[in-house]
């Protein structure tokens, strides 16, 4: 390139792909200037390399940083791993329950996690498992509701050759006695029939498991993590689970938030995910700052999961060329999003207000108004909440919710 540059007397510049001694890979832009002397001819060449993920994120923080308020990417209280798993840890929520499950991950103790589909209730069983004393074992995981009764108690028990019908000559040893020494991961629990509650929760209380057509039974050490969408205790109400099973799973309950309820882990999340799949696409992206406002105004009742597919979506379905993200597809967020509400167009001014829309008008609505327009003028002179928090008179996490509600 360098010798390119001095042939054309011209910046030229090439994308190069970089294998490092340890096998880790990264796209990499090298641009060579040229540099002439007095007589105009060539004195030397000026060679620049930078990785493009990192010019990606600088690129991406210059476009935050036009909001004063803008959030960063996740830091060091993101965990994740490295596929899609992000336990991301800005809200007070997500840092109680992370700050429980470090605690309770170097003991031993079951764990019932208990949250909506798509809240991230897998990462956070392999995240108990990766901070445990098992770690260098294996985490065997299975989804109860994935598999028929008949074949789900052969995957979790295993069996002797010639138990059944179809059984492997060599017979198979079952999920339980493969984490041995390890942890034992049962997702979607509530969805186990009841005759298997029975013999799980015989195993749960001897450490001793049979296989269908054994005789004698094996020893077994395993920590056991279980997880259900449903609510545990009203499945027992209701006769759908049972009641002495449920309480040797809830030795510690821990229960995962929906992201509506976390929002501060939103734009995180999203930028984490973006990170991801532009390594994994080879792809050079970043979210204009709308785009990071209609993420934190979404309810995204799939959670964490559905956010992960959208910002797939985005990265994959973007033109190549194009850099920045900067709108969402009315298709996705339940379509075109929703309007501003009429009071945003409004003066402050009672009297115009009370014009605009007299059946509309309330005291409330008014004071809210003029709550939210105060809000917006302190912080567009503010560098920070905390900042606006002083001269409000009030404590940052009051600033923080009320911008958050009226989506400043």
């Amino acid at each position: 390139m360098a010798v390119l540059a001095f042939e054309q007397k011209r910046r030229t510049s090439i994308v190069n792909n970089v294998v490092t001694p340890k096998g880790y890979r990264y796209r990499q832009l090298a641009v060579a200037t040229p540099i002439f002397d007095g007589q105009g001819e060539i004195a030397y060449v000026l060679v620049e390399m930078i990785r493009l993920d990192i010019l990606r994120k600088n690129y991406e923080q210059a476009i935050l940083h036009e909001d004063e308020n803008a959030v960063e990417v996740p830091g060091p209280d993101a965990a994740g791993d490295g596929e899609g798993g992000a336990l991301i840890a800005e809200s007070a929520p997500m840092k109680r329950l992370l700050d429980m499950a470090a605690q309770v991950a170097v003991t031993d103790a079951t764990v019932l996690l208990q949250g909506e589909t798509g809240s991230g209730k897998e990462v956070m069983a392999g995240y108990i498992h990766r901070t445990s004393r098992r770690a260098d074992r294996p985490l065997v995981e299975i989804n109860c509701a994935a598999l028929p009764e008949a074949l789900l108690e052969a995957e979790l028990f295993g069996y002797e050759k010639g138990a059944f019908t179809g059984a492997l000559s060599t017979g198979k040893a079952g999920l339980i006695e493969t984490a041995d020494g390890g942890t034992l991961f049962l997702d979607e629990i509530d969805s186990m029939p009841l005759v298997l509650q029975g013999k799980l929760l015989r195993v749960l209380e001897s450490r001793r498991s049979k296989r269908l057509g054994a005789v004698r039974e094996r020893e077994i050490d395993f920590r056991l993590l279980a997880a259900s969408n449903r609510d545990l205790e009203a499945c027992v109400e209701r006769g759908a689970f049972r009641a002495d099973l449920y309480y040797r799973l809830n030795v510690v309950p821990l229960k995962v938030p929906p992201l509506r309820d976390r929002r501060e882990d939103i734009i995180p999340l999203a930028l984490y995910f973006l990170d991801l799949y532009c390594k994994r696409y080879g792809r050079m992206k970043v979210f204009r700052r709308q785009v990071l406002d209609r993420f934190q105004r979404y309810d995204w009742p799939g959670n964490v999961r559905e956010l992960k597919n959208v910002v797939e979506r985005l990265v994959v379905t973007s033109a190549s060329g194009v850099l920045e993200i900067g709108q969402v597809p009315e298709p996705l967020l339940g379509g075109a999003p929703p309007p501003e509400k009429a009071l945003e167009i409004y003066p402050v001014d009672w009297s115009s207000v009370y014009q605009y829309d007299p059946e509309g008008f309330s005291l409330k609505g008014y004071m809210e108004l003029c709550e939210r327009k105060l809000l917006a003028d302190v912080l567009k002179k503010c560098k920070s909440t905390y900042q606006a928090a002083k001269i409000l008179k009030t404590d940052q996490s009051t600033v923080v919710r009320k911008k958050q509600r009226y989506g400043l």
